[in-house]
């Protein structure tokens, strides 16, 4: 990604003269700006070089940290620019969830639509915005564009497999199509938020311990490859189990799930044969959880109570043969909530810092789950 550089022009009596003993030639080799990139919307960047043949400034340009010097004119320097408010926010979430985290071996993250360098700036958009959404559905893109948003920040990746094509045969490549032509900016951090120390996994124990005492929480399957030294040492992973310092009963924690995850009024449980009732008190210390699909991350967990968002059949039978209990909630009903407790706060805070404190974080008003409980009896 091409960065914009503005050029620092020093004032004329710091600068010092170029003399040449010789006349200085007129030819059109000698130019008086020179091209030295493109920014980020695909214009050329000029600086004035005086006159001097093109090809002595490309041998005496010198890049630092600081900006770009061209010594033996006049030492003008050219200093990096702002970072795009895109640039802004991919730059916030690899720093709240590194992209390292992400199981790479089958999930797809990061930065996975970008806007064209050529693009022209967004008109008419007062404040820069950010919306955040579990899935990317038709609606929510209607939204993003009602809304003006600049980037949208998809938990889930809205490219999983490769593409072949891009047309709008298919729904999601259709919105792809959308957002391209809108100039709308998409990443996408799925797994590394669940990994993260603070992620959503860590959310998820929270609103189950609900502020009581735990005396442990380790990862349900830590990740077991290298990592970079800035994370190496960090208790990450998928899933979590924790035990709590005082039991609580199978409808409190059923409860506090209810509650924590946005007023859930159905939840799915399957019991042991050993319980069957699920009215009769069940005393509950060690929990696991793992957002979304855990049946893989939680296959080999000890705990007494499992909850996730969805486990196929097969599994549920396992586990409840083993006398544990599993809990559901539908995939991302058990990941949404997390958008706006903690990733909305959290990338304000970013934002702040990167000198956006006037961006605006939205959480979709659109985006759900495409599961709903019905009663047939209220049918007509």
């Amino acid at each position: 990604m091409l960065t914009a550089r503005r050029l620092l022009l020093l004032p004329s009596a710091s600068v010092p003269k170029l003399t040449s003993t010789a006349p200085i030639p007129t030819t059109p080799a000698f130019i008086c700006t020179r091209a030295i990139g493109t920014s980020r919307l695909g214009r050329p960047l000029y600086m004035n070089v005086g006159r001097r043949p093109a090809t002595s400034i490309a041998t005496n340009v010198k890049k630092s940290a600081a900006g770009t010097t061209i010594s033996g004119v006049g030492n003008i320097t050219t200093m990096a620019a702002t970072p795009s408010f895109s640039d802004a926010v991919v730059q916030a979430m690899r720093s709240l969830y590194p992209e390292e985290l992400a199981d790479k071996s089958w999930d797809n993250t990061g930065l996975l639509l970008d806007r064209a360098p050529s693009f022209p700036e967004r008109a008419g958009s007062s404040k820069p915005t950010v919306l955040l959404t579990n899935d990317l559905t038709q609606t929510v893109v209607d939204e993003a564009l009602e809304k003006g948003a600049d980037v949208i920040v998809c938990y889930h990746p809205v490219i999983f497999r490769p593409l072949k094509s891009l047309t709008t045969k298919d729904p999601m490549q259709a919105q792809l199509l959308r957002l391209i032509a809108a100039g709308i900016v998409v990443y996408c951090p799925h797994t590394a938020v669940d990994a993260a120390v603070g992620g959503l996994n860590d959310w998820l124990c929270d609103i189950l311990i609900d502020g009581e005492s735990e005396v442990e929480r380790t990862v349900a399957e830590p990740i077991s490859r290298p990592l970079p030294e800035h994370i190496r040492g960090q208790d990450v992973g998928y899933g979590r189990v924790f035990e709590l310092a005082q039991s609580i009963t199978l409808q409190t924690l059923l409860k506090r799930l209810s509650t924590g995850i946005g007023g859930q009024k159905y939840l799915m449980v399957a019991l042991p044969p050993t319980l069957g009732d699920l009215t009769k008190t069940q005393i509950i210390t060690k929990i696991a959880v793992c957002a979304g699909s855990g049946a893989d991350v939680l296959k080999n967990t000890d705990a007494q109570v499992l909850v996730t968002g969805e486990m196929a059949h097969h599994y549920a039978l396992r586990h409840i043969q083993l006398g544990q209990i599993v809990v559901t909630c539908f995939h991302s009903n058990s990941e949404r909530k997390f958008l706006e407790q903690r990733l909305k706060p959290q990338l304000e805070a970013q934002l702040k810092d990167a000198g956006h404190s006037d961006a605006l974080v939205l959480v979709s008003s659109a985006d759900r789950d495409p599961f709903s409980i019905i009663d047939v009896r209220d049918l007509a």
